[in-house]
């Protein structure tokens, strides 16, 4: 059975036929919601998907809030420097995810829908996003107008705006990366795959008001975590979960 909304549509595209799609009524107020994860190390105690995974699973569980939404199939790679040298990782350049978001959202306004929203869940991929979302509308625009004055696109990134709720659940001195946040979110969405005997507590050279730095992980950081993932709990990850989700529904709301 297809997964539908509070509604009763259906949430996921590749769920409907072509002809459903077409004879949606209002076209142009369907929101469509692209997750766009990475396939990058997480750690001893998380797998390489942990992004694609969240991303996915967040999208889907505000989806089923809002009406008029539907999620396309994810994007499971993403722009992973930092971690590259780690087994496992796959990084691929900015210029492609550009390009794939920009093909995206072309398809999309062809057929008549006017509303894309970037849901993603990887650090790495925050600008390539945006330069991303700003050089589809250039290409998207009416005759004799710079860009695109009908097509609305959007990104929310994962956890950013949830920093100062975040911090009174810390226990160790700082997060970032396959840490005591996001291994507490993991718990909540897929504890099986999570091994807490693993789970470590490491940090980045430099103090959480160190400005941030593209460099090699590998380097930084042993184990590939910066944080207290052995601080984790199924008790944090389910009420951070429930501000990521909310975020993003209300962000859908107001599309």
């Amino acid at each position: 059975m297809p997964l539908l909304n509070k509604t009763g549509q259906k949430i996921y595209l590749a769920d409907y036929t072509w002809d459903e799609l077409d004879k949606l009524p209002g076209k142009e107020k369907f929101k469509f919601v692209l997750p766009l994860g990475a396939i990058e190390e997480h750690g001893y105690h998380m797998p390489l998907g942990t992004d694609a995974l969240q991303a996915t699973k967040i999208v889907e569980l505000a989806a089923q809030k809002v009406s008029e939404t539907i999620i396309l199939p994810a994007v499971s790679y993403g722009h992973c420097v930092d971690t590259m040298n780690f087994c496992g990782t796959i990084h691929v350049s900015a210029w492609t995810i550009c390009s794939l978001i920009a093909d995206i959202a072309a398809s999309l306004y062809r057929h008549g829908f006017r509303k894309l929203l970037v849901f993603n869940a990887h650090g790495g991929n925050k600008g390539v996003i945006d330069a991303a979302l700003r050089e589809a509308v250039t290409h998207l625009g009416r005759p004799g107008s710079l860009f695109s004055d009908d097509f609305q696109v959007y990104q929310v990134n994962a956890y950013e705006k949830l920093n100062e709720k975040i911090k009174n659940f810390l226990e160790g001195k700082d997060y970032g990366h396959a840490c005591e946040i996001e291994t507490s979110v993991m718990l909540a969405l897929a504890s099986e795959l999570v091994d807490m005997k693993a789970a470590g507590e490491e940090y980045m050279p430099g103090s959480p008001d160190t400005v941030w730095r593209i460099r090699d992980m590998k380097k930084a950081s042993g184990s590939g975590v910066h944080g207290a993932a052995s601080r984790a709990s199924l008790e944090k990850g389910k009420k951070i979960l429930e501000w990521l989700v909310d975020e993003l529904a209300g962000a859908l709301e107001q599309m």
